[in-house]
């Protein structure tokens, strides 16, 4: 159903999605020294392989340097194919320990970030120095280019609210020192701090900032073993055993195909205001419960889907949705490619990857 293209791990409709869409920044990206941190997260690799083939399918002559913490291991591992391609230089080294005398970039993509797949206690603290050490190294970096332009892939989770206000005055929220420090709250704090620095830092050093609040994605190289729904749902239907829902299937969630992503990255980068910040993410709302599903549709049906608590009457869904009224209106972005299809294409990549294994 879906195809591949030699040298390169995702299919090939999405690599033609990706350039089709890029083609239009072509004059803006020609030529262009392009910095990708976290480049073999999902965000990077994704953004790796999609420049890669716009590069050569556009005639570009971009080169892309791609900032790993450990390059050699990725590339012995899942990165085989990315060996010896023309306009790909790989470093090594982590936010808060690379060499910065490197580039100038007419570009940076700043897509590193600190996960806690691990489950340590220290990770808070670990995710703060990355964050905020990391990022000002960062901007020194875009500093001292000239006209460089800075993507600061961010998260929606900066929308929390850490404290209220009610009947028009301020509640202190927090129940305790625990609520400061946890996962959530750190993790959104921190990507808030990231975004005025950045934005201070291209005001008085004379480089541009574009900031991408990022939501919920779903596609190839997507962990189907981590804290992500859509990747334990669709881990567990592949798997024809059953899908279950720990709470009542009622939270609301949007989803961006992880193609799309790299179109609304690059778009936000290239044509995006400096300091204006874009939500990125998709637009159709589902539940829980209609996304496990959903993904079982998509699997073949053959799961079922349980749902372990009954929903409170009365009570409002929580919901973790983007507006992306801006990034439609001003870069005429949408989502492209629509959930079913793209919950089948990871379906599809997964199982050729794990009959290939």
């Amino acid at each position: 159903m879906y195809s591949r293209i030699e040298g390169y791990s995702v299919f090939k409709e999405d690599l033609e999605h990706i350039a089709n869409h890029i083609a239009p920044l072509r004059e803006k990206l020609r030529g262009a020294n392009i910095l990708i941190t976290g480049s073999t997260g999902f965000f990077g690799i994704w953004l790796v392989e999609g420049l890669l083939y716009a590069n050569t399918r556009e005639n570009l002559n971009m080169t892309i340097t791609a900032m790993s913490r450990d390059p050699e291991r990725f590339l012995k591992a899942g990165g085989k194919h990315l060996v010896g391609k023309d306009g790909l230089v790989w470093i090594k080294g982590s936010m808060t320990d690379f060499d910065q005398n490197i580039g100038p970039f007419n570009y940076i993509i700043h897509a590193a970030s600190e996960t806690n797949l691990e489950n340590t206690s220290d990770w808070a603290r670990r995710h703060l120095v990355a964050a905020l050490d990391g990022t000002n190294r960062i901007l020194e970096l875009a500093a001292r280019g000239k006209n460089t332009s800075l993507l600061l892939t961010t998260s929606g989770a900066i929308y929390g609210q850490p404290d209220a206000v009610i009947d028009q005055r301020c509640t202190e929220g927090f129940a305790g020192i625990s609520d400061f420090a946890g996962e959530k709250n750190v993790y959104g704090q921190a990507k808030r701090m990231m975004e005025t620095m950045s934005v201070v830092a291209a005001r008085d050093f004379g480089f541009s900032t574009q900031i991408a609040r990022c939501f919920a994605f779903v596609g190839p190289y997507l962990s189907l073993d981590s804290n992500y729904a859509i990747g334990n749902f669709i881990r567990d239907a592949m798997a024809g055993q059953p899908i279950v829902i720990s709470g009542d299937g009622t939270p609301l969630r949007t989803y961006l195909y992880s193609a799309d992503l790299v179109i609304w990255l690059m778009t936000i980068l290239t044509n995006g205001t400096s300091g204006r910040p874009y939500n990125v993410g998709g637009e159709q709302a589902y539940s829980i419960k209609e996304l496990a599903e959903l993904v079982n549709e998509c699997a073949g049906g053959q799961s079922a889907v349980i749902v372990k608590q009954q929903p409170k009457s009365g009570a409002v869904p929580h919901a973790y949705m983007p507006s992306i009224t801006r990034a439609k209106d001003e870069l005429q972005l949408e989502p492209f490619i629509p959930l079913p299809e793209a919950i089948k294409r990871t379906i599809a990549w997964h199982t050729m990857r794990q009959k290939s294994s």
